[in-house]
């Protein structure tokens, strides 16, 4: 069944890939099993499949300014633009994103241990300012070790963990 699923989706892909305008059709079996095909299936139900070319970026980012034409500049009385948000000099990769996004739910964990929501607060930050982007191999992984030892039901542990980790982090300016 699972590679009856595969063979599905690999289909689809390739059609997908093939004609971003061609028709894909999703055909049921008498015993339930399920199909893809570029024209309807005879004698099966068949749907016809909404299939769209996937966005050019994962990452969309918006636009700098908007875009005024030239003749509305022009009649409208001269205005001053408001200066653009500073933006950080880093850009943050997906899996950055998602490791922010991680931490974000350490924080607002209930069950989490006080030093954990500070060590992952404080982790967001050195993110968002490039720090672990920049952490050599050695200093990744006594992070990781760091934060396994956050977890530990022993509180002298974690409270030296968080300064540990506090210390790797002020290491990086």
């Amino acid at each position: 069944m699972m590679v009856l699923r595969l063979a599905a989706l690999a289909a689809i892909a390739a059609l997908g890939a093939a004609s971003a305008s061609a028709d894909v059709y999703k055909c049921t079996g008498p015993q339930g099993q399920v199909t893809y095909s570029e024209s309807p299936c005879p004698g099966q139900p068949s749907v016809r499949m909404d299939v769209r070319k996937p966005p050019d970026s994962r990452d969309p980012r918006p636009p700098d300014a908007a875009v005024v034409p030239p003749d509305a500049a022009t009649k409208a009385a001269p205005t001053v633009a408001p200066a653009p948000a500073p933006q950080s000099s880093y850009d943050l990769s997906y899996s950055e994103r998602q490791r922010i996004a991680n931490l974000e739910q350490i924080e607002r964990m209930s069950t989490a241990y006080r030093e954990q929501r500070q060590a992952a607060a404080l982790e967001i930050a050195n993110i968002r300012r490039g720090v672990l982007a920049r952490m050599s191999a050695e200093d990744l992984a006594k992070k990781d070790q760091y934060w396994a030892d956050l977890s530990r039901l022993e509180a002298e542990r974690r409270r030296v963990a968080a300064s540990q980790l506090a210390n790797l982090f002020a290491a990086y300016p």
